[in-house]
């Protein structure tokens, strides 16, 4: 019996001395970001219109996997593949836990899809102006602090000083705009209302939040249930919208893919990950690639990677950039 268990204890222990090594690597997190390629996902997958005008090609938008906080393990695997990417976590992000990091970028999509609503539908009222949209700004919205901030992701401003969103508008925005050392922030965070004091640690990042009146919006839409995250879909999203919106097809019977964040004002915006995104669009077989103007150089670095050009790339830095440039596709 004895002998039996020396044996079997023999056995645990150079398992534990076999495994652990792995047990290590694949659990210790690190202050690196794995980006790894994702797929393309049509972007009627995000909003419905309602008689909505139909369309030859496609619009796609691109996601990738990033992993932040990645373990030892993932880091050496990325090594080995050509079409992921392997960096720093930013140093500001570092005091982020795992929950924030996720609601940020809930925060960032729902903000996308609501901006892609605005202007699609302000653009599209230029050619009929049967279509229209009315909103209104509700808050400003935090997705991002400073170590050390007192504002939290998720925290709604809807003061600062004597004005507030809901009486004081147009005099909010202005004092909001020039916001300076001492001006207090009126922040509703759950059920609590706090005031916080403007400083440059008490900074706020994040997003104006508007609520869209679907009384005196037509056609109506519908926003579908979605796991994605983050803003790099909102160029995508306002081109779907026009063309649902609009008797034109954009399209051609194209498939088009691409990214970039996108304001009220047509503006596209940078993202991360844009070579992992060239790589999936190439193996989707799209034929289109909208880039965002300041990713330009390192999506070129993907591009000129590519076993061939079939797959057009074409830099915009607004909307209507984007349907120019599509007009000669």
């Amino acid at each position: 019996m004895k002998k039996f268990l020396k044996k079997y204890l023999l056995i645990i222990i150079i398992a534990i001395v076999i495994n652990l090594p792995i047990i290590v690597i694949g659990a210790w997190r690190t202050d690196k970001t794995v980006t790894l390629k994702g797929d393309t996902t049509l972007v009627e997958d995000f909003v419905e219109i309602e008689g909505a005008h139909q369309q030859k090609g496609t619009l796609s938008t691109i996601y990738v996997i990033s992993m932040d906080h990645s373990t030892i393990l993932q880091n050496l695997m990325v090594k080995l593949s050509k079409t992921s990417e392997l960096s720093d976590l930013p140093e500001s992000y570092l005091h982020l836990t795992d929950s924030e990091l996720s609601l940020m970028g809930r925060i960032q999509h729902s903000s996308s899809i609501t901006y892609a609503l605005i202007h699609s539908y302000n653009e599209a009222h230029i050619v009929d102006p049967s279509i229209t949209i009315s909103y209104q700004l509700v808050s400003f919205k935090i997705e991002f602090y400073r170590a050390g901030s007192e504002f939290r992701i998720g925290d709604d401003i809807i003061g600062i000083n004597d004005y507030t969103i809901k009486e004081n508008l147009n005099q909010f925005i202005e004092a909001f705009n020039a916001a300076k050392e001492g001006d207090i922030y009126q922040v509703k965070r759950g059920n609590e209302i706090l005031n916080i004091a403007y400083s440059s640690l008490n900074r706020p990042y994040g997003y104006a939040i508007y609520d869209i009146d679907s009384s005196k919006t037509s056609p109506k839409f519908t926003i579908k249930a979605t796991n994605v995250g983050g803003p790099s879909g909102g160029l995508l999203q306002t081109l779907a919208l026009y063309n649902a919106l609009i008797e034109e097809d954009i399209t051609k019977g194209l498939k088009i893919a691409g990214t970039g964040t996108i304001e009220p004002d047509g503006t596209v915006g940078p993202i991360g990950g844009i070579q992992q995104k060239i790589y999936t669009a190439f193996d989707d077989k799209m034929d289109v690639f909208l880039c965002p103007a300041e990713n330009y150089e390192e999506a070129l670095i993907a591009y000129n990677k590519l076993p061939n050009k079939k797959m057009k790339l074409i830099r915009v830095a607004t909307f209507k950039e984007a349907l120019e440039e599509l007009k000669n596709a």
